[in-house]
């Protein structure tokens, strides 16, 4: 098999452009569009078909691009595997984070890791647990962080750190002068939630079902910046990640509140693929990673001891 043809093949799926390969391959288009009708001559088989102005993967073509993304994900684990034998001056990092953890907990772990190792370059993505666990199975990142944990037994789980979901709302809000609610007042209470589908709203879901609770769900969104805007703007009380808002609640923009009968744990998980090579600038990384961790979970109980 020719590994130029395979390469260009593999761009072209990922990218599902012959356009937008070629400018990652630094090739002309006409190139690459040779490339794949040699490859499709010479198999004599169909690898893609057009679908309006879009193109797509044949059966053929994705049987293929398995392949593909196996070979080059090996290249890169041999690359990395070299790289070993050097110091940790470079190197790229690929890391999935669910919503919440990257845009809360994620920037001071990386801070932390880069005045260590600041000739990494680090390739973040963002994504909800469902999307980011079937990346790691299919060996697109180095390590990732979910908020559930992973049902399989390909995946290495560590437990990472814990938050808490609680109730927050604005200062005109009929709660605003309480420190606690019970559940059972959120019957028929507006609500701001994020997204079905997301963990936190899993979590949410759960325990208002399982208490026989009815809120009204007047907004729902995975965008947290804009739950907290319509949480300003008096639209109702909203349920998020404590971390995500302390900075509200701290400025007096907002009032946390807790519930009395019972505490709804959110919990993140740091996970890689089982086969996956732990080379030593990814060992560099989950030595940061957990020694941040424990520093976030002695900060995370002196706030919860300053609160009661």
């Amino acid at each position: 098999m020719n590994f130029h043809q395979l390469n260009v093949f593999y761009e072209v799926a990922k990218a599902k452009s012959f356009t937008a390969a070629a400018e990652k391959l630094y090739l002309t288009q006409p190139a690459v569009t040779l490339q794949i009708q040699n490859m499709e001559v010479y198999y004599k088989i169909k690898l893609f078909e057009h679908a309006g102005k879009q193109i797509v993967l044949t059966d053929a073509g994705k049987v293929l691009f398995d392949f593909a993304e196996k070979i080059f994900n090996l290249e890169r684990l041999a690359e990395e595997a070299i790289a070993d034998f050097r110091k940790l001056d470079r190197g790229v990092l690929k890391i999935d984070a669910v919503f919440t953890f990257a845009d809360y907990y994620l920037p001071v772990l990386l801070e932390a890791f880069y005045k260590q190792y600041p000739g990494i370059t680090l390739n973040i993505q963002t994504g909800n647990t469902s999307q980011i666990i079937e990346n790691t199975l299919l060996h697109r990142n180095d390590i990732a962080f979910v908020a559930s944990r992973p049902e399989t037994d390909k995946l290495v789980v560590r437990e990472f750190v814990s938050d808490r979901l609680v109730g927050v709302v604005s200062l005109h809000h009929k709660f605003a002068q309480r420190e606690s609610i019970g559940l059972e007042e959120l019957n028929g209470e507006f609500l701001i939630l994020r997204e079905q589908g997301s963990s936190p709203r899993r979590i949410i879901d759960e325990v208002l079902k399982t208490k026989g609770i009815s809120p009204q769900i007047v907004m729902e969104s995975g965008s947290t910046s804009l739950i907290k805007r319509a949480v300003e703007a008096g639209m109702g009380m909203a349920i998020l990640s404590r971390q995500a808002v302390e900075r509200e609640i701290m400025a007096g923009v907002f009032k946390e509140l807790h519930f009395s009968d019972t505490e709804i744990i959110y919990q993140f998980f740091l996970i890689h693929h089982k086969d996956k090579y732990l080379s030593a600038l990814l060992k560099a990384f989950l030595d940061v990673a957990t020694e941040h961790a424990l520093k976030l979970s002695a900060s995370m109980l002196n706030q919860e001891l300053e609160t009661q």
